[in-house]
């Protein structure tokens, strides 16, 4: 085909073209394929650590027929010591029952002697609190004789406070009658020295009456004598 049927070709085909337009899809960008993951690579040690390292690794080296001969030389050593040993392995496995039997048997001891003393603790703790109530009902019984001597005593007072106030009441009494006679008996006394007064006073002026008429006749006697 030749350049110019191509361009007639193009010629013919615009106005169909131009009659319907095309949809222009938008170009994408090419994308590489994903590269496959590479496996982390193993971590390599630092020239420096194997250096120090080295040393220890031949230091170990020379050591290593060392430690053979040693183990060698040990070996009959510890299968003498395991032939000196298996007999007490053997009797001790022999008396392990026997050691649990006697483990068993001290339990049993054991278990015994303290039940024994729960047995002694309870009935000391059931004496204890029957000497407890017993002392109450003592101390309960010691309180009520108190307060029955206490009573006694009050109502012994009693009877002699008001006996005592009966003998003052009656005293009462029998001085509120004696005094109208008291009052009589002094009323009485009182006008009897009276009485006595008055006759002593007139006793009293005879005698002086009697004197003076004898001192002027004592006067003239006693003028006549010299």
């Amino acid at each position: 085909m030749s350049i110019e049927n191509e361009v007639e070709m193009n010629n013919n085909a615009a106005p169909a073209t131009a009659e319907a337009p095309a949809v222009v899809l938008p170009v994408l960008p090419d994308v590489p394929p994903a590269a496959p993951v590479a496996a982390p690579a193993p971590a390599r040690k630092k020239p420096a650590a194997k250096k120090k390292a080295a040393p220890k690794k031949a230091v170990a080296k020379k050591a290593a027929p060392k430690k053979a001969a040693a183990k060698k030389k040990a070996a009959p050593k510890k299968a003498a010591a395991k032939k000196k040993a298996a007999p007490k392995k053997a009797a001790a496995k022999k008396a392990a029952p026997k050691k649990a039997a006697a483990k068993k048997a001290v339990k049993k001891a054991v278990k015994k002697v303290a039940k024994k003393a729960a047995v002694k603790k309870t009935a000391a703790k059931k004496a204890v609190k029957k000497a407890v109530k017993k002392v109450a009902k003592k101390a309960g019984a010691a309180k009520k004789a108190v307060k029955k001597a206490a009573k006694k005593v009050a109502k012994v007072a009693k009877k002699k406070t008001t006996k005592v106030a009966r003998k003052v009441s009656s005293k009462k009494t029998a001085g509120k009658k004696a005094a109208p006679k008291k009052a009589a008996a002094k009323k009485s006394a009182s006008k009897k020295a009276v009485a006595k007064t008055a006759k002593r006073s007139t006793a009293s002026k005879k005698v002086a009456g009697k004197s003076a008429a004898r001192k002027p006749a004592a006067r003239k006697a006693a003028a006549k004598r010299k």
